[in-house]
């Protein structure tokens, strides 16, 4: 994706970022946790000589948790659709 910056001058890539960061949320996080858990799995079965197999399984049980949080415990919340008496 390529950010125009006319209209903005003085603006460079370390500003975007940190507009983009902020503007993430609980669930943008949320998102990003998932593969990074596999991603450190597959590191760490690699660095520490566990088997694959078990450190996915890790990797999927702190996804399933991600998930479970995310949908279940703490849904998201339409602000618009609060009734109004």
């Amino acid at each position: 994706m390529y950010e125009s910056t006319s209209g903005r001058p003085g603006r460079n890539e370390v500003d975007a970022l940190v507009d983009v960061l902020a503007a993430a949320n609980r669930y943008d996080l949320a998102l990003g946790v998932i593969p990074v858990a596999f991603a450190g799995a597959l590191v760490a079965a690699h660095a520490l000589g566990v088997s694959v197999l078990h450190a996915l399984s890790v990797a999927a049980v702190i996804g399933l948790a991600v998930i479970v949080d995310s949908c279940y415990l703490n849904p998201p919340v339409d602000q618009g659709s609060r009734e109004r008496h």
